[in-house]
């Protein structure tokens, strides 16, 4: 009864046509439907003469759905093999492929999270003839055990990276707590001055040395508004926001696994080895090694932090008068005008590359329910939740890269758009009709 509904539905004219004895028109879609195999015998009547159904049809999407989830919500070929023992569908592939695409527990198990295009990068990457570590970069790496007198204790190295020029600057931290972080701030401060921002990730003794440092700033009135600096996080889950400093983590890792011969070192050699991995860090190139010996040598951090090395000739002309108490600013100036002129030149230009232009998928919207991805959990246990905000990006404000999310529990989680994966709450069929899927929420 439901299939010679849907079969008038689909194939009125056609039937008509039909029963009156009348010959098909060639735009009719059952012309080119006249099998060739009526001679065979002892065959099912429904092997020669299947029903045929049209793929657009409401009631054959939802057969195919049923077929589907019978057999375990098996694959494209899987569908269509089954289906072809029993009717002839028209636009069979197509139709059983957007049938699986809206399924949505296939879309629990298998779907991907939506990716957006490469954004712009952040005014602090493009600082340039500003001081260094004017804008930083802050991150942890370890623990590094070592030796302390009998026994042994852990360490963790505070890494500040200097997101203009690629600098870095290790100090030793012996605790995560609040205090451990603040005076690895001031040491770094009294080295290096005081920064004008600091971006790191969402760590807890980040957070509260913030509050810590607006009190202490609160208090000394004048401290506070020399050394006022704003701290920004990135969203939570999404490291690969923060590549500036954990590329510099990676490096600073690779350079300890090679060098670090002892096992437990001790303070003293542990401070030591990680003052000469920050000097060979600070080594890198970040433009092109030449090999034509009259071409300038490749710039490095160091060229900024510490000057040049001495065989490369300084920029400029400079006499013995320069180089007196009053006038040695001049030659510090040169050597800075030159590191920016080719930075510049030299390195912003290696910038301009976008990783992924286009990005893909669909970018979430305020409503949308959708799945927390978690790399450290089954993909079966991920929280669901609802978006109730979008951040779109500065440079496209149709490019939304980070969303807020209620869950089942009230909690309101901030999270990228490379950790969220939606989920089809009402999926539009291709004769217009509205397939409502229940027991999302």
């Amino acid at each position: 009864m439901w299939m010679r509904a849907c079969q008038e539905d689909s194939f009125g004219n056609e039937i008509l046509r039909i029963k009156k004895g009348s010959p098909l028109n060639k735009q009719d879609r059952l012309t080119a439907l006249r099998g060739r195999i009526t001679a065979t015998s002892n065959v099912e009547k429904d092997v020669l003469n299947p029903p045929v159904l049209d793929g657009k049809h409401r009631y054959t999407r939802l057969y195919i759905q049923h077929i589907h989830e019978t057999m375990h919500h098996g694959g494209i070929e899987a569908v269509v093999n089954e289906l072809r023992q029993r009717l002839w569908v028209v636009k069979i592939r197509p139709t059983v492929r957007n049938v699986i695409k809206g399924c949505l527990v296939c879309q629990i198990r298998r779907k991907k999270p939506a990716s957006p295009p490469t954004g712009d990068l952040p005014a602090a990457r493009l600082a340039h003839h500003a001081r260094p570590f004017t804008y930083t970069g802050l991150d942890y790496f370890g623990p590094i055990e070592t030796t302390v007198g009998r026994h042994r204790e852990k360490r963790y190295g505070a890494l500040f990276t200097c997101m203009t020029s690629r600098a870095i600057h290790i100090e030793v931290v012996h605790t995560l707590g609040t205090h451990s972080a603040i005076a690895a701030l001031r040491r770094f401060m009294a080295r290096r001055g005081c920064p004008t921002e600091i971006w790191s990730d969402n760590a807890t003794c980040f957070k509260a040395a913030e509050k810590e440092l607006k009190a202490a700033m609160a208090a000394l009135e004048e401290e506070a508004t020399n050394r006022s600096i704003a701290w920004r996080y990135i969203p939570p889950a999404a490291p690969f926001m923060g590549g500036v400093w954990e590329r510099m983590v990676r490096s600073v890792k690779e350079a300890l696994r090679v060098t670090l011969h002892e096992r437990y070192p001790t303070d003293e050699t542990l401070v030591t080895l990680l003052a000469e991995v920050e000097n060979t860090v600070n080594s890198r190139p970040l433009t092109h090694v030449s090999v034509t010996p009259s071409d300038p040598e490749a710039l490095t951090p160091n060229h900024i932090l510490i000057g040049p090395n001495s065989h490369v000739p300084n920029p400029g002309v400079f006499n013995k008068g320069d180089m007196n108490a009053r006038h040695h600013w001049r030659r510090a100036q040169a050597l800075a005008d030159e590191f920016w002129r080719r930075w510049v030149v030299e390195y912003l230009p290696l910038l301009q590359h976008r990783r992924e232009p286009r990005g893909t998928g669909v970018p979430p919207k305020v409503g949308d329910t959708v799945i927390i991805c978690d790399p450290n959990l089954p993909r079966n246990t991920w929280p669901r939740g609802r978006v109730v905000k979008t951040y779109p990006g500065k440079d496209n404000p149709n490019t939304v890269r980070v969303v807020d999310i209620t869950t089942s529990n009230g909690r309101t989680l901030r999270r990228p758009t490379k950790r969220i994966v939606v989920l089809p709450v009402e999926s539009q069929d291709s004769d217009g009709g509205r397939n409502v899927h229940d027991g999302i929420n």
